[in-house]
């Protein structure tokens, strides 16, 4: 798994370095700092952040810091630790690969627009509700705010989500009482996984902030709770990342809304959050932990690989269950359940 918190020294005249700081800079992951001493280290560090510091020659004292160190010339042909000044915003990431560090996306691919509570045509999650899809999307369960789907980069079985009708971008949004209908909803469907599945569920979503500007151009703000039946043990993998959430209680959720977050609820129903502006959180982190745990990590990124014939399985497998203990469910979960597409 990528990973962050690392000292990155990049050597080279002071007229190169001039010409790629403010862009090595804008690497989401990336705190540029203009001294080297192990507190500013550790308060970027803190920030889920690698430490840039430019120089003009090394200095062997910092070898203590195991820096990753990359040197500066005009060619742009990229080389292992050595960085090109024309293509700086591709050649920085490629340089760093063979070290496992996650630069983040550059602010150039960013959202500049606040986007719309409304919904649009271009929302892919609201398409889906009004049934106007390219790909036929399997709905599994409906409820008056809610419904269900299997989750696009299903790598593992049983993947699904959980999407508000309500054209927000993320669960700390909505109403209390649309909160409370998410959270009776949430433990009904955890029920159904862990039938079909015998594993209990982990779930977690990330979080867009109140106006989605900063996230990614391609990233689909339209708020969805993720749901994987597996026994990962959560907290412990999370930490191993290098973020350290904190325990909240999951009708605080409203708190967060400002900014983007990440959230994590365990197997056990314990709701853990990373919310900070000025912190770093790797798009598609819950996706990530769970893939690296399984020895997947290749295959954690949706759009590379979507795995839409899981999809299919998935919505069987979710409707067979169904189907078959259909008259052992509660009431209002019958009434909610869709056996067709």
């Amino acid at each position: 798994m990528k990973r962050t918190q690392r000292l990155i020294v990049i050597l080279g005249d002071p007229s190169l370095i001039n010409q790629v700081s403010a862009e090595i800079a804008a690497f989401h992951a990336v705190t540029v700092i203009k001294s080297l001493s192990s507190e500013i280290l550790q308060t970027v560090f803190h920030y889920n952040k690698n430490a840039v510091f430019f120089a003009s020659s090394y200095d062997m004292t910092w070898s203590i810091y195991t820096p990753i160190v990359i040197r500066l010339d005009n060619n742009t042909d990229v080389g292992i630790a050595v960085l090109g000044i024309d293509n700086i915003i591709s050649d920085f990431p490629k340089v760093l690969e063979p070290y496992d560090v996650d630069t983040g996306d550059h602010s150039s691919e960013d959202s500049t627009q606040i986007i719309s509570y409304q919904s649009t045509d271009e929302c892919l999650l609201c398409n889906i509700l009004r049934r106007q899809t390219t790909n036929v999307e399997h709905i599994l369960y409906e409820t008056e705010s809610f419904y269900i789907v299997p989750g696009t980069g299903a790598f593992f079985p049983g993947y699904i989500m959980i999407v508000p009708k309500e054209h927000v971008m993320s669960f700390a949004l909505l109403s209390p009482n649309k909160l409370e209908e998410f959270f009776s909803l949430l433990n009904d469907v955890r029920s159904i996984l862990e039938g079909i599945y015998n594993l209990k569920v982990f779930a977690f979503e990330c979080g867009s902030g109140r106006t989605g500007t900063g996230k990614h151009k391609t990233s689909i703000v339209h708020a969805h709770f993720h749901l994987a039946p597996t026994n990962m043990p959560v907290l412990k993998e999370v930490h191993k990342s290098g973020l350290h959430p904190a325990l909240i209680n999951k009708q605080d959720l409203g708190i967060y809304s400002e900014y983007p977050y990440m959230l994590y609820v365990d197997q056990d129903d314990n709701w853990y959050i990373s919310s900070d502006p000025n912190a770093y959180y790797p798009r598609q982190h819950p996706r990530q932990v769970l893939a690296n745990w399984m020895n997947c990590y290749e295959y954690y990124n949706w759009r590379v690989y979507p795995y839409r014939e899981r999809m299919d399985i998935i919505a069987d497998e979710f409707r067979g269950f169904c189907h078959k203990n259909f008259d052992t469910l509660p009431k209002w979960v019958q009434k909610a359940i869709r056996f067709t597409d």
